[in-house]
């Protein structure tokens, strides 16, 4: 079994770029909302009777499912749980580890889920299969990532396997959704949150009117600029602020590595730190002072590793659009 330790910044952030990648639905591509809903696969649900125990069965990402129709004991190893929680269920094993530490749950699932609740590993590599059989669960929920050890998994419990990776939050939201059967309340849900972010978009223009922003992560070795998923994401696509003139092209995992001297000519009027301190390439260097944002007081700090344990899932999502807008609107008033 694999029994994953402390993993360094660097590391995770070369993981996270292969990941993001590989996923053909971003977060933050410019596809109307309702398009992306409308891409997941169809879940077709029939509830039957089978030895004493009522089940359903639905269409995963590779066929016929036969589960409970009332799951008591779910390991969610997809990164779905925040989305499970929204939907009524608490899943009695969670994949949705720190960044820091995939032996602890993120602060916002250990605050909903306490205790009680154990971990297999992060869901974004191979988890730990004798702390899933441990848990005893009675539904598996498995994301790409696992596709090598399914056999194994459907052994242990009946698994749905969700065909949606990191960083397609929608796509995974609608797919979870339909399979258990809670399609109207992640419409709900979604409708609540474009609601606020609409709601946040008008106060920030109010106070800061077409001012640009930029996404910048600076660590020990290298800048990167993001206009494409996480906190990117929630910037540009959910609150729809304008974008900083010249941000580069992303790469597939929502970015681009840049370098100081490209940073001078970039010039955006608010900036979104993300950084673990301010011992980084960035903050030590005369360009970053010069900076507009940096010169009118209007740079909004948060860590790398908030961005990739909340802003890729439904309630981190919201946590931190109302913390980057109540920043904003704060320095502005």
């Amino acid at each position: 079994m694999i029994q994953l330790n402390k993993i360094s910044y660097v590391g995770i952030f070369l993981l996270f770029v292969l990941l993001l990648a590989g996923c053909s639905n971003s977060e933050g591509n410019t596809t109307p909302k309702q398009e992306q809903e409308g891409t997941t696969p169809e879940a077709t649900v029939k509830v039957q009777e089978a030895e004493g125990q009522q089940t359903r069965k639905v269409m995963d990402a590779k066929g016929e499912v036969t589960i409970p129709a009332n799951p008591q004991r779910i390991a969610d190893i997809s990164g779905s749980t925040e989305e499970l929680l929204i939907l009524g269920f608490k899943p009695i094993l969670s994949g949705n580890t720190d960044m820091a530490d995939p032996t602890l749950l993120t602060p916002i699932v250990k605050e909903k889920l306490g205790k009680s609740t154990s971990t297999a590993g992060w869901f974004q590599t191979e988890i730990n299969l004798e702390a899933l059989v441990a848990a005893s669960p009675d539904l598996i929920l498995a994301g790409p990532t696992q596709e090598k050890v399914y056999e194994q998994l459907e052994k242990i419990a009946p698994t749905i396997r969700v065909p949606f990776g990191f960083n397609a939050f929608r796509d995974r939201f609608a797919f979870v959704a339909e399979v258990m059967d809670k399609t109207t309340e992640m419409k709900s849900w979604l409708k609540s949150y474009e609601e606020r972010a609409a709601d946040l978009h008008s106060q920030i223009e109010a106070v800061t009117g077409q001012e640009t922003f930029a996404v910048i992560e600076a660590t020990q070795k290298e800048i990167r600029i993001y206009s494409r998923t996480g906190v990117a994401a929630i910037l540009f696509n959910d609150l729809s602020l304008p974008m900083a003139p010249g941000t580069p092209e992303p790469d597939p995992w929502g970015g681009k590595v840049t370098s100081l001297e490209a940073l001078a000519s970039f010039d955006a009027d608010h900036i979104l730190l993300l950084a673990e301190n301010d011992q980084n390439v960035l903050e030590q260097n005369d360009i970053w002072s010069n900076l507009r944002a940096v010169r009118s007081g209007h740079v909004y700090r948060m860590t790398t590793r908030q961005n990739y344990n909340e802003a890729f899932f439904a309630l981190g999502k919201l946590a931190v659009m109302e913390q980057i807008s109540g920043d904003i609107l704060q320095k502005k008033n």
